[in-house]
């Protein structure tokens, strides 16, 4: 009896170790990739991990959503965090340009999923800021946020324009019985200034001086006294009267 309890319980095990062994060889869920660039290069960590510094390309990671964050290196830019969904058998890829504000960076989050249609592929699109003009190989196809179904083109260049923000182009491949998502992040234009040719001078003109004519008191000659010339007279005396 002892020994038909112990037999019992080593197959059980054996069954458990062998069902194990078949789970994660056959039904393991299959790895994704990703790819990850950016301008300066900057220092990777997902889910708190350090993975390296861009650029960075890994085909071995698990699947499902993780928390992405990047250093730049340098220390003039800011930190940027955000979350991506890593999917079996795809590649997700992450472009960053970073500037010296989050209004003046760009980039773009480009994944994969499956789709409905496994004859056709399809494009998700979503934008900071919303409303941007999205053309497709040289279509306008509307603005985001954007779903467009049936598509047939393998390489596609997407166009993303805005008013007072830098045009921004993506060129992806799209594949039969995905979907692809992208978020694009548009960085806003700098602001020009007008250059003047001539600067306004701001001092005021000096003044100029014209010498007054000096007063000058006339010089007056008085007029000659009359002069009497007196001879000798026999007498030796003269009286003169005025």
């Amino acid at each position: 009896m002892k020994r038909t309890v112990f037999l019992i319980i080593v197959l059980t095990l054996i069954f458990l170790v062998i069902g194990l062994i078949v789970k994660n060889t056959f039904f393991k869920p299959a790895n994704a990739a990703l790819k990850i660039d950016s301008i300066p290069s900057a220092n990777i960590f997902l889910d708190g991990k350090p993975l390296g510094k861009t650029p960075y390309e890994e085909k071995n990671l698990p699947p499902g959503e993780k928390n992405l964050k990047l250093v730049p290196e340098g220390g003039s830019f800011y930190p940027w965090e955000t979350k991506i969904k890593l999917t079996s058998k795809t590649e997700t890829v992450v472009k960053r340009e970073f500037r010296e504000s989050e209004a003046k960076s760009s980039g773009e989050i480009i994944s994969l999923e499956k789709g409905i249609d496994k004859k056709t592929a399809s494009l998700s699109i979503v934008s900071i800021p919303d409303s941007v003009r999205v053309s497709l190989n040289g279509e306008d196809k509307g603005f985001t946020p954007l779903v467009l179904e049936k598509l047939s083109q393998d390489e596609v260049s997407i166009l993303f324009s805005s008013p007072g923000f830098r045009e921004k182009t993506i060129r992806t491949k799209l594949f039969p019985g995905f979907r692809t998502n992208i978020l694009v992040k548009l960085a806003e234009e700098e602001e020009k200034t007008e250059e003047k040719g001539e600067e306004e001078s701001t001092a005021e003109p000096k003044a100029t001086s014209t010498p007054s004519p000096k007063s000058v008191s006339p010089t007056v000659t008085p007029p000659p006294r009359p002069y009497i010339e007196i001879k000798n007279t026999p007498t030796g005396w003269l009286r003169v009267r005025l």
